[in-house]
């Protein structure tokens, strides 16, 4: 059997992204994070990491952005619920998203100063696209060791050390339409 994502949905509810009551939101940002599962995790995997990706923002300012990374997820099992709020909740290494960018960092030259800084950039940060529907790519790797990585890491450190841990990994497409 192959490693599947498993949600309740193919369209991100709106509790998890941007078209909710601004006071629930953290600089415009919403950081709760959205429930999945994963199933059919082979026996040989210890860890899952992940990332959520919106490559619709390619054609818009030149690069993917990145929404959420998630490294060394224990797991004992062949099934793993990742429970809503589980990036804010969790202790496992979360990695830099795209507000940690050099195109946040061009519209908000002091934003690194913020004291929400490290809270917004490690952890998720919930679709809002500028207008329309995006789709966002949701990949989960399991590996049998876990990824050296602390709080923080790129994007490009998990994929340069994911391959030779590497036992499974499977994709979803999710999208999102900005409605507010």
């Amino acid at each position: 059997m192959l490693m599947k994502i498993k949600t309740d949905f193919y369209t991100i509810p709106d509790q998890y992204g941007c078209n909710i009551n601004k006071s629930s939101l953290n600089h415009g940002i919403n950081q709760q994070s959205f429930p999945f599962s994963i199933i059919d995790i082979p026996t040989t995997a210890n860890y899952l990491s992940w990332s959520l990706i919106d490559y619709d923002t390619i054609p818009l300012i030149g690069l993917p952005w990145i929404h959420w990374l998630s490294a060394n997820c224990p797991v004992n099992k062949t099934q793993v619920l990742i429970a809503s709020n589980f990036s804010k909740s969790s202790t496992i290494p979360q990695g830099r998203n795209s507000i940690d960018s050099i195109v946040q960092k061009l519209r908000h030259p002091l934003w690194k100063h913020s004291k929400f800084y490290l809270d917004l950039t490690n952890h998720y940060s919930g679709p809002r696209p500028m207008k329309g529907t995006h789709n966002y790519r949701l990949s989960v790797y399991a590996t049998n060791s876990p990824l050296k990585l602390q709080v923080g890491f790129g994007l490009n450190e998990l994929l340069n050390q994911i391959d030779p841990i590497m036992v499974s990994e499977t994709s979803l497409n999710l999208s999102y339409e900005r409605r507010i």
